[in-house]
């Protein structure tokens, strides 16, 4: 007897429901408008997609992933649940709709549910009437994978950052600390077969790297040394794509990056900028009321520096301590005087210690009441930018206009601003030095800036790349 039938038998009366179409709207018709459970479902379909697309799997195959992905956790559906063991109210409602028996196989098994049905003895018995998972479901793999690299209400998360948020539920930090230790093997060993097959799919040898620059790539207040040149260089030699992605001012930037040759294009002001050619372009929504936010900033005796396309400014008199913490991370200096907002404006920067908490509190709240998003980009510096907009935009953005299989990629960073590239590109790398929320959601932990944990890692990219695919340096690995 076949699984469907099975499941059938066990769960005569699941639903009413005989052979519909497996669409997300029949999905969404499971849950409330603005499910956050459905949000997640339907981001893991989409890393699905684009897993399904840059490996070069056939219609049939995709298809099989795509829709295992969608429908993985149906089964938390109060109108499904029979058990109240999500995998198991999920696989018995996709018996009854006539779902591929590969399909039913990866949302049966979705996850860490071999490891789960041993801490509920009914469930666990039931499960006696299923044969083990098949090591060849490749789709039960992918589901997994999709799972683990999505926030529970939809975000792209690196492995790091959604065991992070496993170990932030209530009470559940050793189940999450268990969980990762069952699970991560698994997906990192799909993770590493999909490098190896979006490589070979798009014939190139290496990455498309998005380095952070200041604490990653060059310490502040000093230049790019001789052993990051090379390593630079001998990656681009081999094959290898690489732009800079920065909170700074591409203005900043730009004879730097005159000088150093390094083709891009390159991000700027946490993806609001891009550089290609030597062309400063714009990208991305604007910040609308930032004359209110200004006006608050001043009221309560914050300084702050405006972004523009033609450079920064300020009606606050900054102090010399503040001044000099510009120049020390090479950043352009704020012109004083009313912001000019043609062009849009990208994001203001807020002088706010990490140390003094009720600052920092008061500028948070003040970006999310005015619906924008606040993150840190320096000890000094907390930013308050474009919702949804980020590094990752940027990032994704570039390899759209390449056309480049973007799980072909590789994010470097070590602040806060760094943390949404994580969730999106193929791999992520935090330099030893990275903030103590950053560090936890890397995939990579890599030397430190000091130590040119960058280089060290192209380096190593560069000689994995022998047979024609690159492979993930493992003793850089993260231990969560």
């Amino acid at each position: 007897m076949n699984l469907s039938c099975k499941l059938k038998e066990l769960f005569p009366n699941i639903s009413n429901i005989v052979n519909q179409p497996l669409t997300e709207d029949l999905v969404g018709s499971f849950f409330p408008a603005n499910s956050t459970r459905f949000a997640h479902m339907k981001q893991a379909a989409r890393t699905a997609e684009r897993i399904a697309r840059q490996t070069g799997l056939n219609k049939k195959q995709a298809d099989k992933l795509i829709t295992a992905a969608l429908f993985h956790d149906i089964g938390y559906s109060e109108k499904l649940g029979q058990t109240g063991f999500h995998p198991l109210d999920g696989a018995a409602f996709l018996a009854h709709v006539g779902a591929q028996e590969e399909v039913i196989e990866a949302v049966l098994w979705h996850s860490s549910t071999q490891r789960d049905i041993y801490f509920y003895p009914e469930i666990e018995n039931i499960y006696k009437n299923f044969p083990d998972p098949s090591e060849n479901n490749h789709t039960l793999k992918g589901v997994s994978y999709c799972d683990f690299r999505t926030s529970p209400v939809g975000q792209s998360f690196s492995f790091g950052q959604r065991i992070s948020e496993f170990k932030k539920r209530p009470g559940a930090s050793k189940y999450a600390q268990e969980t990762a230790k069952w699970t991560l093997p698994k997906a990192r060993a799909t993770q590493a077969a999909y490098v190896k097959a979006i490589s070979n799919q798009q014939q190139t040898s290496l990455p498309w790297i998005f380095c952070d620059i200041d604490s990653t790539l060059i310490y502040p207040g000093q230049t790019i040394n001789t052993a990051t040149t090379e390593a630079l260089c001998r990656y681009v030699e081999a094959g290898g794509k690489m732009s800079l992605i920065t909170g700074k001012h591409l203005i900043s930037i730009r004879d730097f990056l005159r000088e150093s040759g390094m083709e891009g294009p390159h991000s700027g002001v946490n993806g609001s900028m891009i550089i290609k050619d030597d062309h400063l372009t714009s990208y991305g929504p604007t910040v609308e009321n930032y004359k209110a936010i200004e006006d608050i900033l001043i009221a309560e005796g914050i300084h702050y520096a405006t972004y523009v396309a033609g450079g920064i400014w300020t009606r606050s008199p900054l102090t010399e301590a503040e001044i000099d913490s510009y120049k020390f991370v090479g950043e352009i200096l704020p012109q004083p005087g009313t912001t000019p907002d043609k062009g849009g404006i990208f994001k203001v920067l807020t002088f706010s210690h990490k140390n003094d908490r009720k600052r920092c509190a008061f500028v948070r709240d003040l970006a999310a009441k005015q619906g924008l998003a606040c993150v840190r980009t320096a000890d000094g510096f907390l930013e308050i930018c474009p919702q949804a907009h980020g590094k990752h935009a940027a990032a994704m953005h570039i390899m759209n206009e390449a056309g480049w299989s973007d799980l072909n990629s590789i994010s470097i960073g070590d602040s806060e601003n760094d943390l949404t590239m994580f969730g999106v590109t193929g791999l992520s790398a935090a330099v030893a030095n990275a903030t103590e929320d950053v560090l936890p959601a890397a995939d990579l932990h890599i030397p430190s800036c000091i130590d040119n944990g960058v280089a060290q890692l192209l380096d190593a990219l560069v000689d994995s790349a022998k047979d024609g695919s690159w492979e993930i340096p493992s003793k850089w690995l993260a231990q969560y």
